[in-house]
């Protein structure tokens, strides 16, 4: 019989495995599609083409994945999507290269505008999303009655809005000043640190903020 210290354990012992697993697939999708791009291209029309061919692979992968374990996470759903949009952006724009490498910022620029913008009009979409989600989930009701809830979730609002604007900015003057490379080789770099740069803060300030009301409330 398992009892809950024991599955306590395992949980544990399982967290540093799922972040190594985590971390060999940040790499991977961070060198995977240079290096199939450099073996692709000599045997192309175009850096279009080896640039598709690069993206596919890992995704064929994913859903390869997806048919043995019957199990798609979110990393997995992120790439087939991310994908899916590259090659309805690529049709939709006659086969910019430009276009197919700025496949995600096409989506998550505006999304940090909108990100800001509903916080500008106090209605931030994190509130928004976290009050909606809580209809169905008791328990997250529960966290967002706490006093402070919204503050977090706005102030939070605006700081991924602005990681996602600086990044998608960012990504485009990469794109448009170097080749595509470089752009293959530096991009996925850049985006750790501006994630990090942005999110580390963030959370710093939100635990800060959690154990201040903690102590409070005692």
């Amino acid at each position: 019989m398992t009892t809950g210290s024991d599955q306590g354990q395992a949980q544990r012992n399982a967290s540093p495995k799922k972040i190594a697993m985590l971390a060999v697939r940040a790499v991977v999708a961070a060198v995977l599609p240079l290096v199939l791009f450099l073996l692709v291209r000599p045997y192309v029309a175009s850096d279009v083409e080896a640039l598709v061919i690069g993206a596919a692979v890992p995704v064929l992968y994913t859903v390869g994945g997806l048919i043995v374990r019957r199990r798609l996470d979110r990393v997995g759903l992120a790439a087939i999507g991310g994908f899916a949009v590259g090659i309805l952006i690529l049709v939709a724009t006659g086969g910019s290269e430009l276009a197919f490498l700025l496949r995600k910022e096409i989506v998550t620029g505006p999304l940090g505008l909108v990100c800001i913008a509903s916080a500008c009009l106090r209605r931030p979409l994190l509130v928004v999303v976290a009050r909606f989600a809580a209809r169905r989930n008791q328990a997250l009701g529960d966290r967002l009655n706490v006093p402070g809830a919204d503050h977090i979730l706005t102030v939070s609002t605006v700081v991924v809005g602005a990681i996602l604007v600086v990044h998608a900015l960012a990504m485009l003057a990469l794109a448009l000043n170097t080749d595509t490379t470089t752009f293959l080789a530096v991009s996925r770099p850049v985006s750790w640190v501006i994630s990090l740069a942005g999110l580390a803060p963030l959370l710093w300030w939100i635990h800060r903020q959690v154990t201040h009301r903690e102590r409070v409330e005692r």
